[in-house]
């Protein structure tokens, strides 16, 4: 969280949305607090999930969208935290401050369990229950062409590297950052192609109960392209299992997990081999992100070792044009085949 939210963020905006969604608490756990504030709230034998997110982060229409949106796929069958009214049956509770507004939202948690990259449950069947869900997830977006006031990718903060990013020492990082989004600008926008995703479903945002995912955090949805939200597992599985081997071994793990993941993504939705052979733009533009993210929110200078080779890593890849991970996607027919 930026300094200047972090100074003005109060437990005391905890206590009192929790009156105002009317739960009876019974202990209280702070989760998170990069992008928001999030706690886990218990209630006798229910578990709620309390999160606050700064006006400077999101708009409230664009909150309430998110909701809606949450909701919807819900009742059509996707594996979701569902949002919950306040007592004055409000999806969102205002917190006023002095410098913005606090939004407050109520979310079910989700059955299943968090599922680290060491555990063995990591593996063939969670990958497949993971494109499964991601497909169905898809799959409702395509068929409904729901106007919903969430942003394109294109008009992310993220991607204003100028503002974050130093000009002489990353000038280079800049431009070429630049000329991916061009780039993709260029791809075909269908209704296939093109609409409400998740855009951020790595295992950190999935519950796992032993047969399917349960999906959270839709704070980062937006329009973009379907094959954003199949990247995105593919960079994070593979940065959290073996981001610091070589790019083969790193490539070999990628497309065991994509053959995994696409065979349950395709029980629900298909994607062509040919948006397939896109991937590598959005696992860069990825990249692109973490590393402009993490120039928002820290400190670069007083990081310390761990997470200086963590930036290092990225900038690295982005100097050198190297990908995360090259899933081996040339060979089309044994690909078709095998998924």
């Amino acid at each position: 969280m930026e300094a200047w939210i972090e100074a003005m963020f109060s437990e005391t905006y905890v206590d009192e949305a929790i009156v105002r969604f009317g739960i009876q608490v019974s202990n209280i756990r702070k989760l998170g607090d990069f992008e928001n504030y999030v706690y886990e709230v218990k209630e006798n034998e229910r578990t709620w999930i309390l999160r606050f997110t700064h006006s400077s982060h999101r708009t409230l229409e664009e909150i309430k969208s998110e909701l809606l949106w949450v909701n919807q796929l819900s009742g059509a069958g996707v594996q979701v935290a569902r949002a919950y009214p306040s007592i004055k049956n409000e999806m969102v509770e205002l917190i006023l401050t002095e410098k913005g507004t606090f939004y407050a939202c109520l979310f079910e948690r989700v059955p299943g369990n968090a599922i680290k990259v060491n555990d063995d449950l990591f593996g063939p069947a969670l990958f497949e229950a993971w494109g499964k869900e991601i497909g169905k997830m898809h799959r409702f977006s395509m068929k409904n062409k729901v106007s919903f006031m969430r942003a394109r990718w294109d008009e992310g903060d993220l991607l204003q590297f100028d503002r974050y990013l130093s000009k002489p020492e990353d000038a280079r990082i800049i431009i070429e950052g630049k000329r991916l989004i061009e780039e993709i600008q260029t791809f075909h926008e269908t209704g296939n192609t093109f609409g409400l995703i998740h855009s951020d479903v790595h295992h950190g945002n999935f519950h796992y109960d032993g047969n399917a995912i349960h999906l959270f955090d839709f704070d980062d949805a937006m329009y973009h392209y379907y094959v954003s939200d199949i990247a995105i597992p593919v960079y994070y599985a593979v940065w959290q299992k073996c981001g610091t081997a070589s790019l083969t071994e790193r490539s070999s793990f990628a497309t065991a997990f994509l053959r995994s993941f696409l065979k349950g993504y395709h029980e629900e939705v298909n994607v062509s081999y040919e948006w397939l052979k896109t991937l590598p733009y959005f696992l860069r533009l990825r990249d692109f992100e973490l590393y402009t993210v993490i120039h928002k929110k820290y400190d670069v200078t007083k990081m310390n070792p761990k997470e200086k080779a963590m930036l290092n890593g990225i900038r690295e890849r982005l100097i050198h044009s190297e990908l995360i991970a090259e899933p081996a996607l040339e060979d089309r027919e044994k690909w078709i085949e095998s998924t």
